[in-house]
């Protein structure tokens, strides 16, 4: 897998810069379940990868930037993993129903928005 350098850039700050002070997993499921700091996952993502579920199972809230000490933008590198992968054409056969609520959630039959054309 080939990664943009703006996702290796923003890899490489967290691994670099990460104090390990746990902040960001009291409350994060995602984190809790994936590593035992967020330093050692961005250094396995840079040394080894990741299989593509992790990055996509990241809720991208924000919260951990907002309780981090160093202002460290995870959910912003999870973002940028995405975007690689799906610039790279990887399956996420696991995300299927994903796809499905895109196109259905944004179709006319199934919006309510009204959009004024009809009166």
């Amino acid at each position: 897998m080939e990664y943009s350098q703006e996702t290796i850039e923003l890899a490489t700050v967290i691994s670099e810069t990460c104090i390990s002070c746990g902040r960001c997993m009291r409350d994060c499921l995602f984190l809790q379940k994936y590593c035992e700091d967020p330093q050692q996952l961005f250094q396995r993502f840079l040394t080894e990868g990741l299989e593509p579920i992790i990055p996509y199972s990241c809720m991208l809230c924000g919260r951990c930037t907002v309780v981090c000490p160093l202002q460290l933008k995870l959910d912003e590198a999870f973002l940028a993993m995405r975007r690689d992968l799906i610039n790279e054409g990887v399956p996420l056969k696991r995300l299927r129903s994903v796809q499905v609520h895109q196109k259905l959630s944004t179709s006319k039959l199934f919006t309510a928005v009204n959009r004024g054309d009809d009166k």
